[in-house]
């Protein structure tokens, strides 16, 4: 571990603390772990140091990352072990960067999208098949209407295999956000399933 890069990143995670707690916690230095995209720091309050007494702890906290590079910070509360922290971060920053190669500015931490898939047209493919596939990717991630809930009919809150192909057989499909639960999931199988997929994204300010 490089010492100088070490410390910068330290001095970002201080600052957080300090922003958000106030001067009333402490880093443990000595288990600062580095990976290849991250800084991951543990932290207690600064009167646990003292007393060593088990009243005196901070609870709900987890670890805290440091991504480098873009230096943004992921705070994770105590159900998320360092462990399970650094495996979630490497998932999302691979989807990130996959993603990227479509719409380079998508930001999967704090990014809001409106997700656009236009009318399917191949001539070197069955047109239906394409269909067929991405209907069955999006029913699969329940997605709905952004606009619309009848409280008294829920299912017609979300879309219908029906309309997911009448609708990419005439014109594009736009996708309201917040239209699913996880965009970069069915973002992931999407591109997966079919590179040449003509989508885009728009970004919801």
């Amino acid at each position: 571990m490089q010492e100088n890069l070490k410390d910068e990143y330290l001095k970002i995670a201080k600052e957080y603390l300090l922003n958000k707690y106030g001067d009333i916690v402490q880093i443990f230095e000595d288990e600062i772990r580095e990976t290849d995209d991250t800084f991951c720091f543990h932290y207690q309050s600064k009167k646990f140091f003292e007393t060593l007494r088990f009243e005196d702890q901070f609870v709900g906290q987890g670890p805290l990352f440091i991504l480098k590079g873009s230096k943004r910070i992921i705070s994770y509360g105590s159900a998320t072990g360092e462990k399970e922290g650094i495996i979630h971060i490497i998932n999302q920053l691979h989807k990130e960067r996959l993603i990227r190669v479509y719409y380079k500015e998508y930001d999967i931490w704090d990014g809001k999208y409106d997700l656009i898939i236009n009318k399917v047209e191949d001539e070197m493919v069955c047109e239906e098949l394409i269909i067929e596939n991405i209907a069955n990717i999006l029913l699969k991630h329940r997605i709905w209407k952004a606009d619309q809930y009848d409280t008294y009919n829920p299912k017609s809150y979300y879309y219908t295999e029906q309309e997911i192909k009448e609708t990419l057989i005439k014109s594009p499909l736009v996708l309201k956000r917040h239209f699913c639960e996880n965009l970069e999931n069915l973002l992931f199988d999407i591109i997966n399933k079919d590179m040449y997929l003509d989508w885009t994204l728009s970004e919801v300010k």
